[in-house]
């Protein structure tokens, strides 16, 4: 075998609460992840030594920046590999939107690489590589589309998908990070449990007001997309992406069209809940 091509999906936070800051400069979270089927494609291919980065969007790192590189530098290193691989990422997910991108191709590498390399590393051992390189990669990791994640996100615990949920996805052209909105963050800190429940009435996001008083346009996406139709909208991860849940994919369409309407320079995605599948190809 000397290529494997994965499937590396987008997630949304269906719920996010910020909970206490920790010794190590995280934060303990309790959220609701969910893939979705927006994919990044990653191609891995074996070289004889290093690991090399090509991906032509100019938001993503080749260098040593790139989460991929890290997470496949961190299992060589592990399993004692002298041989390397190349990492080719097509991307499709929006960079830097709160949707897990970078994470999920990095978890798509570990997979990946372990099959390509025949490493024969157990899930619990690829879960604990994730760790080190990402708070979100190992939610990648698993085969379930939804999962609660505690500590900093890689305490999970996976959650049945009884029914699987249309989305629109809005991203506005503002850059956001994820350091400076944890640095910003204020609200009363706890570590009570949240009590996680998937409907409208418990989604919530303690990144929101932040933004929505930072960046006007969250609010003016979250007011457009009730307008037209969506009961629930929610900002994912640390923005900037706000999702609207529609009930059928006829009426995820039809409201992404109304959003196109307008005329602004959002980027407007349909997706729905990611089936629980490996996504590998060989060659």
């Amino acid at each position: 075998m000397q290529t494997v091509t994965l499937k590396a999906p987008a997630k949304i936070n269906l719920y996010l609460k910020v909970l206490n800051k920790r010794p190590d400069g995280y934060h303990d979270i309790e959220t609701v992840f969910e893939k979705i089927d927006l994919c990044d494609e990653i191609t891995l291919k074996r070289r004889k030594r290093g690991v090399k980065v090509l991906c032509r969007h100019k938001g993503v790192p080749q260098d040593e920046r790139n989460l991929g590189a890290r997470a496949a530098r961190a299992l060589l290193k592990k399993t004692n590999r002298s041989d390397g691989v190349q990492i080719r990422i097509t991307k499709r997910i929006p960079v830097a939107s709160g949707l897990g991108g970078g994470s999920s191709d990095a978890a798509s590498v570990l997979l990946g690489l372990n099959k390509l390399l025949g490493l024969r590393q157990s899930r619990r051992q690829l879960l604990d590589v994730a760790g080190r390189v990402g708070a979100d990669v190992p939610f990648f990791i698993l085969p379930a589309a939804r999962a609660i994640g505690r500590g900093k996100g890689e305490i999970l615990s996976p959650l049945r998908v009884k029914r699987k949920n249309w989305y629109v996805l809005v991203v506005p052209p503002v850059r956001v990070s994820t350091r400076r909105m944890y640095q910003i963050l204020r609200m009363p800190l706890t570590t009570r449990p949240c009590g996680v429940k998937i409907t409208h009435k418990y989604s919530y996001n303690s990144f929101e007001p932040v933004l929505r008083k930072k960046y006007k346009e969250i609010q003016e996406i979250k007011k457009a997309l009730k307008s037209h139709g969506a009961k629930t909208t929610l900002v994912s991860g640390s923005g900037p992406c706000v999702f609207g849940i529609a009930k059928t994919g006829k009426e995820a369409l039809d409201l992404s069209e109304k959003l196109r309407a307008k005329g602004k320079n959002w980027q407007v995605i349909v997706a729905k809940t990611y089936p629980n599948s490996k996504n590998v190809k060989e060659a």
